[in-house]
């Protein structure tokens, strides 16, 4: 008996915190692998759109693969573990996971919005780093940060980076294949983007400048240059030779189909459209692999990749309590958001109803259907095109597109724009002569104007994306210009999936900008029809 009462606490033979401590370390690992797993299937969902309707990020499905295959390869061959100790940085990752649901409320009514994607992305980096940093300290963190970092190749680049490119790569294009065709006997003509063989025009279009190549060719030589863990120096020369690649594979792809459309006709064009995409695009991820070996084979010292070697068990990134409730505060997160947005459209009235009648009795009136693929590219519900010259001599060109509401109406809405589109077509831009309310019955149409000039001559473009909102437009500007201030206004007034509308009116004749004003509020009073609030007879709305 005296034994027994002289054994210590630790030497009993049952100690009842015991199996609660194994128990929580028993599932600290599949609460961390949850959380990041939730985390970035979240992330990741919310790009899917882009990658859906966006054939130039299309590419974006692969990028998950290649990142978790590259950050397996560096974690098997990560430097000596040092785990941190005391559990005080677990208030970096907790604020992380804390900013999800303010990011979270704010994409769901701008999925669109390139800086905001770009944060959501960063706060599960953030966090994926730091549970590397968990498990084997600060060098092991920044050793792994790359394939982390991967994962951004997948999203949008910058609006003005990638309509600059665009309309640079859409003319170089032109210009070049005009040259090279007249070199070998076939005399053609370069008009901003549009091409002349003999008595055809072939237009080069958006996702014939280069720019889908381009990018796809960004993150593969990316990918490549991690994969052989080249040095700094020659992954920068292997980016550089992406573009150049990418610019010349689809220079030659340009110069076929041109060649065809001149000789063929538009028929034979778009019978190997496709097919001379699909060529490019392979024989660029080889001749990017071929390169990556040459830069491999070709250095006189290779980058140091250390020995997997046996190593202690590691433990959980984070505690089991903490990966739970992170878990739980995402799936809150997700049902704040849809509660947020579903209360105020319980109380939103539905959008004006209004309508367009085309002038059909003025002189020239000639109306027209888009191309195949520019409504392949667009997916409108609604879609019409026409032309006319009115009473005072101006020439009026004008479309008119919508889209029900829907998580990709505003992607498509604004896919294409008219300092992308018009110059395709030999106009030059002027200027940009600032945002422009038009004023239409109970309508208000939000129009930015620019300035083009077609062989010496005067075109004022208007461009109104306007959405299906019963607040007004008033302070609204066009969707790709959108102020923060208004996307955040967005958010409080509870709008997501809104339906999309855009009307483009180009107009030929005016001598001032006050004129052209002038003809466009006369034209548009007279063909479009507003009916107020109304109950909105198409599918979709709550």
């Amino acid at each position: 008996m005296d034994a027994l009462t002289n054994l210590s606490p630790s030497r009993l033979p049952f100690d009842a915190a015991a199996p609660s401590a194994a128990a929580s370390r028993r599932w600290a690992w599949p609460a961390s692998a949850a959380l990041l797993a939730v985390g970035w299937l979240l992330v990741f969902n919310q790009q899917r759109l882009e990658w859906s309707v966006n054939a130039t990020y299309a590419y974006g499905w692969a990028v998950p693969l290649l990142a978790a295959y590259l950050f397996w390869e560096r974690w098997r061959t990560r430097p000596p573990d040092r785990t941190p100790s005391g559990a005080g940085w677990l208030l970096l990752p907790a604020l992380l996971l804390f900013a999800y649901l303010p990011v979270r409320i704010v994409q769901e009514a701008n999925p669109d919005w390139v800086k905001i994607n770009w944060i959501m992305a960063g706060l599960m980096a953030g966090l994926s780093l730091f549970a590397v940093f968990a498990l084997a300290g600060a060098r092991v963190a920044l050793y792994c940060a790359f394939p982390v970092l991967f994962c951004f190749t997948a999203l949008p680049w910058p609006v003005w980076m990638e309509d600059t490119l665009t309309k640079s790569l859409m003319h170089w294009n032109a210009g070049a294949c005009a040259e090279l065709l007249t070199l070998l006997g076939h005399p053609a003509l370069a008009k901003g983007s549009t091409i002349q063989v003999g008595s055809t025009w072939v237009n080069v279009e958006e996702a014939c400048s280069g720019i889908r190549s381009l990018q796809t060719a960004f993150m593969a030589s990316l990918f490549f240059g991690e994969f052989h863990r080249l040095r700094w120096g020659r992954r920068v020369l292997l980016l550089l030779s992406s573009f150049a690649v990418a610019f010349v594979l689809n220079f030659a792809r340009t110069v076929a189909l041109t060649w065809m459309g001149g000789v063929g006709g538009h028929d034979l064009m778009e019978k190997w459209h496709d097919t001379a995409g699909t060529v490019e695009m392979a024989a660029g991820l080889l001749a990017l692999w071929l390169l990556a070996e040459l830069f491999r084979k070709g250095a006189v010292r290779t980058a140091a990749v250390p020995r997997s070697r046996p190593r202690a068990p590691l433990r959980a990134p984070f505690p089991a309590w903490f990966a739970l409730a992170g878990v739980l505060w995402l799936a809150g997160s997700e049902g704040a958001n849809a509660a947020w947005y579903a209360a105020h459209e319980r109380l939103v009235p539905p959008p004006r109803a209004w309508t367009v009648t085309w002038p059909a009795d003025e002189p020239d009136f000639h109306r027209d259907t888009f191309p195949d693929r520019t409504r392949a590219l667009l997916k409108y519900n609604e879609g019409e095109l026409a032309s006319w010259r009115d009473g005072d001599g101006f020439r009026w060109q004008m479309y008119y597109l919508r889209w029900l509401p829907g998580r990709v109406s505003k992607f498509l809405a604004g896919s294409h724009y008219p300092t992308v589109c018009l110059p395709a077509t030999g106009l030059q831009l002027v200027s940009e002569t600032g945002p422009y309310i038009c004023h239409v019955g109970t309508l208000a149409l939000p129009f930015v104007t620019y300035l083009f000039n077609e062989s010496g001559r005067d075109v004022y473009v208007f461009h109104a994306i306007v959405e299906d909102n019963p607040a007004g437009y008033d302070d609204r500007i066009v969707y790709r210009q959108a102020s923060s201030s208004e996307r955040l206004r967005s958010v409080l007034r509870g709008e997501r999936n809104l339906g999309q509308r855009v009307v483009g009116v180009a107009l030929t004749g005016p001598l001032d900008e006050d004129e052209a004003r002038a003809a466009l509020r006369n034209i548009l009073d007279r063909i479009i029809t507003t009916a107020g609030p109304a109950p909105d007879p198409l599918p979709g709305r709550p």
